[in-house]
């Protein structure tokens, strides 16, 4: 099959011009908007409903809330005073009761498995589930990547094979001082790839059909690259590092931070380094795209190789890690995306992430629709 560059053109907006951006969509006719979102502590869990509510227009608007049985011994349970006052905030904002509902995603299956990509990717199982509405809105602000990675995927093969012109916008609350503040506690011992994601890079590396892994950085990740290294065994790595970036020097920092991990654990060589914007995570789409073929057209003669993607950064340069992953695999490329979870999340200092939250920048990406036609 051959591969389209499907986001070489694109539209991403930030900020004011986010804002504008659907003041001016919802504005030009009748539009029924399903918003999707995750109930969890996060303080921006609100900050996409309200600007798209802010915004006007015609239409239905329809919240599908996305809630996590994480288990009675998750450490989040301990911020259960903030997922209420993110509820409260909520309905505050929609006044309809009959304007939402919730979705359960399952975390662990009865015998004590993790389940929760696979629950996500089962919460919407047709397109038909999207009859009447023009516009899908995914907020993926409270998600973590195990639940947004999978259900992106799907509403993408959803809307893409449904016959339908559906819009679909994804966005984010970004802000990279604030997501240092969450830190992952109790994370699992083994890293496993992300379901509908597993492809043949679950299979054992060989010398003919080596694995070639890109893993996105982010702050404080030493412990789940390591164990991201020991399931996927690769030949050869890739690191991603967020430059340009509001910090210019960021990736120093991350190569500095990751010295000792990168050239004597992983004998990663420089010349491997991928640079992509903080912010763009369509470049990060493109230079990750740009590297798996690259690697599949210089290993052919030798048998191929098998793409691995990994992201312990930002959302927002997840998604564009995802999108890449997922142009692949719809070109049947060998491509998937390891993961590691955590049993829950701590807060470092819950007076600086209220602090913080007012200060992130709404990001969208459209994806699919009326733009792209």
């Amino acid at each position: 099959m051959s591969l389209l560059f499907r986001w070489g053109t694109y539209v991403l907006e930030s900020g004011a011009g986010l804002d504008a951006m659907f003041k001016s969509h919802l504005g030009a006719c009748r539009r029924d908007v399903r918003f999707i979102t995750g109930r969890g502590f996060d303080p921006r869990m609100n900050l996409g409903l309200r600007m798209l509510l802010a915004a006007g227009g015609q239409g239905r608007r329809h919240i599908t809330l996305l809630q996590f049985e994480e288990g009675s011994l998750s450490p989040s349970r301990r911020y259960q005073h903030l997922i209420d006052q993110n509820i409260k905030d909520l309905n505050d904002l929609i006044h309809d009761p009959n304007a939402h509902e919730t979705k359960i995603v399952k975390m662990w299956s009865p015998d004590g498995r993790r389940i929760s990509s696979r629950s996500a990717a089962e919460i919407f199982r047709s397109v038909n589930e999207f009859e009447g509405f023009t516009d899908i809105v995914l907020d993926v602000s409270s998600l973590p990547r195990s639940i947004f990675y999978p259900l992106m995927a799907k509403l993408l093969h959803l809307v893409e094979r449904g016959g339908r012109r559906i819009n679909l916008f994804v966005i984010v609350a970004e802000n990279p001082d604030l997501d240092k503040q969450i830190v992952d506690e109790g994370i699992d011992e083994d890293a496993d790839y992300v379901h509908l994601f597993r492809s043949g890079a679950e299979r054992m590396a060989t010398a003919e059909e080596p694995n070639v892994w890109i893993p996105v950085l982010g702050e404080g990740q030493s412990v789940q690259l390591r164990r991201l290294h020991d399931l996927i065994m690769p030949a050869e790595i890739c690191p991603l590092f967020p430059s340009p970036a509001l910090n210019p020097r960021r990736a120093d920092d991350l190569v500095a931070e990751y010295q000792q991990l990168l050239f004597d654990g992983f004998r990663v060589e420089p010349r491997n380094f991928i640079y992509a914007s903080e912010r763009n995570p369509f470049e990060v789409y493109r230079q990750v795209r740009q590297t798996v073929l690259y690697y599949r057209a210089a290993l052919l003669p030798l048998g191929g190789a098998r793409a691995v993607i990994s992201s312990v950064s930002s959302k927002l340069l997840s998604i564009g890690s995802l999108l890449a992953a997922y142009e692949l695999k719809q070109a049947r490329h060998d491509v998937g995306i390891a993961h590691i979870e955590a049993q829950g999340y701590r807060l470092e200092n819950e007076r600086v992430i209220m602090d913080l939250a007012p200060k992130s920048v709404l990001f969208g990406l459209w994806l699919l629709g009326e733009c792209y036609a």
